[in-house]
């Protein structure tokens, strides 16, 4: 049994990447709960390997977690951390904004957070000596147009409400995440993907709709059915039959 996390957060200025000091960490035995945050990266990474804008004042954090469950049920996580940076960002929002003023928020598959239809967050996962990374950036400062996007990236403060005093400061918005993957953390633990499955559905953006999922040097298109229980996108494509897709760029159609 997996105990309580008790959080301990490194920060630093700048780091090349926070996931790079959770690793360094992963290897020297750190506990579970180490979390590291950076107000500026200089060579952060996304899925894939992609460049992770990070100028200073954006909230760059990776925590350490060493969970009791296989490592082939960990990609759930991602799922988890997700939620937990999405849940975050509309705490901090609705802590300015009316409901009638609410910004759209939700979860493009499989780990982008939207809001006001643009990507502010991602997550990565990594695994280092039988402990698992989980990386995330949260963009505070406006970043502007950044190489070739699906979903253009947006920032905390190009949605701010004027009169609403200053952005949250990246340490209050990374414990307010820490805060929320702390519960996903437990729930995973005990009761494994289905709670964060059904959770993350209820966030998801395009389900039901037709999208286009760009795999590799393969592009497929169809209705975006489900989510597996292995985190894999449903898709249902022109001829009828279910993809299991494990991996893609995902565009809605029609957009």
């Amino acid at each position: 049994m997996t105990e309580p996390l008790n959080w301990s957060i490194a920060t630093e200025q700048s780091a090349t990447s926070t996931s790079d000091l959770a690793k360094i960490a992963a290897t020297n035995g750190a506990p579970s709960g180490s979390a590291f945050l950076a107000i500026e990266q200089t060579a952060g990474r996304g899925r894939h390997g992609r460049h992770w804008v990070s100028q200073k004042g954006g909230m760059y954090l990776s925590v350490l977690l060493r969970p009791s469950l296989p490592v082939n049920h960990w990609f759930g996580l991602s799922f988890a951390a997700s939620l937990a940076v999405l849940e975050a960002v509309r705490g901090q929002l609705a802590n300015h904004l009316s409901f009638a003023d609410m910004p759209q928020t939700g979860l493009k598959w499989p780990n982008d957070v939207i809001v006001a239809g643009g990507k502010i967050s991602g997550i990565l996962l990594e695994v280092e000596n039988k402990a698992l990374i989980v990386g995330s950036g949260v963009n505070l400062a406006p970043v502007g147009q950044v190489g070739s996007h699906n979903i253009a990236p947006i920032a905390l403060a190009d949605i701010w409400p004027d009169g609403a005093g200053d952005l949250p400061q990246p340490y209050d918005l990374a414990t307010a995440y820490l805060d929320r993957l702390a519960i996903w953390y437990d729930r995973f633990c005990q009761s494994g993907f289905g709670p964060i499955r059904d959770s993350w559905l209820e966030n998801a953006l395009f389900l039901g709709q037709r999208v286009a999922v760009q795999c590799d040097t393969k592009a497929l298109s169809g209705v975006f059915h489900d989510l597996g229980m292995d985190g894999t996108m449903l898709l249902l494509d022109d001829s009828g039959q279910t993809r299991h897709i494990t991996t893609g760029d995902v565009k809605l159609l029609g957009s």
